[in-house]
């Protein structure tokens, strides 16, 4: 059995906009999600990586931000599919799929 990550991504290009990607599954199942060009920025982490990130955001301690990656990926959870990070925090897993993309241009 495969094991189960999170996969997120960030792209911004003037002009283009900014898109988030953020799913779980196994590593080949987000990557069908992001599509093509998306997958290739992936980064991945485990759920308890992002639920450690996701306790600590609570605390206000910003000290490990630069240090850990994947506090961005909680970030965009904890922001954008509040109940995903909710659910994450409480029972460490669940099977989600988010893409946002906007333009401001």
């Amino acid at each position: 059995m495969k094991q189960k990550i999170i996969g997120f991504g960030e792209y911004f290009a003037t002009g283009e906009g900014l898109t988030y990607i953020i799913a779980s599954g196994t590593e080949e199942v987000i990557k069908d999600f992001a599509g093509p060009y998306f997958s290739i920025g992936l980064t991945f982490f485990s759920f308890d990586e992002i639920r450690k990130c996701l306790i600590e955001i609570e605390t206000k301690n910003d000290a490990n931000k630069l240090d850990m990656p994947a506090f961005d990926a909680a970030e965009v959870l904890r922001e954008n599919v509040p109940n995903v990070a909710r659910l994450i925090k409480e029972y460490g897993y669940c099977s989600f799929a988010y893409k946002l993309h906007y333009n401001l241009a």
